[in-house]
C-alpha cells in the first residue's frame, strides 16, 4: 500500500492511475490530517508534494517546518520504508530537515507540469494572443513524473539520492502554446521578441489591457 500526500492535481491523479495499474492499493491523505500517522500505518511508502501544484510551488515557494515535521512523523508508522518527495526548487529547507531526520528517502526535483499550465484560468478564456520567443523554461508531464515516482519506490539504489524528474527545456511561449492546445480554448502563437516589443509599445499607447495569458507568460518566463 502507498500513502499519497500528492493532492488532487494532475500529478496526484496520474500517480493514482499508475499505482492502480500495478495492482497496488493507494491511500490518500493530507499533510494536515490529525490522524496522518494512523493513515501511514501499513503503507510501505509515502509520496509527498510540498506544493501539490508544482507550478505554484515554483512561482511562490512556501516551505513549512510544521508540514514537513508532520510528514516525517508519519514515516515512523509501522511498515513505512521510504519517503518520496517531488518538489520544485525553493524547498531546500524542507529537504535539509528530511536529510537530518534520517528516514530512507528519494527527492525528485520536479519542474512545473504542462497540465498545470493548461489548468490555469488564463488559458480558459476564448482569445488569441501572440507571445515573444526567447525565454527558456523547464517543464514536465504528469505521466512521466508519476512513472519516475513509481520507479523510485522500487529501486533501492535511488535511496538517499536527489534525482531530476523527466523534463524538457523549451521556450516559455511554446509551453503556453502547447498548454492552450490541451485546454482547447485560448489560441497562442509565437513571435520574435522584437515584434512583441513593438506590439507592447503600441498597446501601451492605446491603453489596451494585457490579456491574462500575457501576465502568465511573464510569470512563467521569470522563473
Amino acid at each position: 500500500m502507498i500513502l499519497s500526500l500528492a493532492g488532487d492535481g494532475p500529478l496526484g491523479q496520474a500517480l493514482r492511475a499508475k499505482i492502480a495499474a500495478k495492482g497496488e492499493e493507494l491511500r490518500v491523505a493530507r499533510c494536515s490530517d490529525d490522524d496522518l500517522f494512523v493513515k501511514a500505518c501499513g503503507c510501505r511508502a509515502v509520496v509527498y508534494l510540498p506544493a501539490p501544484r508544482l507550478l505554484d510551488g515554483r512561482l511562490r515557494p512556501e516551505p513549512s517546518p510544521e508540514r514537513v515535521r508532520a510528514v516525517l512523523g508519519a514515516t515512523n508508522a509501522p511498515g513505512v520504508e521510504l519517503l518520496v518527495v517531488a518538489a520544485p526548487a525553493g524547498y531546500e529547507d524542507e529537504e535539509a530537515a528530511l536529510r537530518k531526520y534520517g528516514c530512507p528517502y528519494v527527492i525528485l526535483r520536479t519542474p512545473p507540469l504542462l497540465e498545470e499550465v493548461a489548468d490555469d484560468p488564463a488559458l480558459h478564456e476564448r482569445c488569441a494572443v501572440w507571445l515573444p520567443r526567447g525565454h527558456r523554461v523547464t517543464v514536465a508531464r504528469a505521466d512521466g513524473v508519476a512513472d519516475e515516482i513509481v520507479r523510485a519506490m522500487g529501486d533501492d539504489s535511488l535511496q538517499g539520492a536527489t534525482v531530476d524528474a523527466p523534463s524538457e527545456a523549451t521556450d516559455a511561449a511554446e509551453v503556453l502554446r502547447r498548454a492552450a492546445a490541451l485546454g482547447g480554448r485560448a489560441s497562442v502563437g509565437t513571435v520574435p521578441a522584437v515584434v512583441d516589443r513593438v506590439v507592447h509599445h503600441v498597446g501601451r499607447l492605446l491603453r489596451v489591457p494585457q490579456p491574462p495569458i500575457v501576465r502568465l507568460h511573464e510569470r512563467l518566463a521569470s522563473v
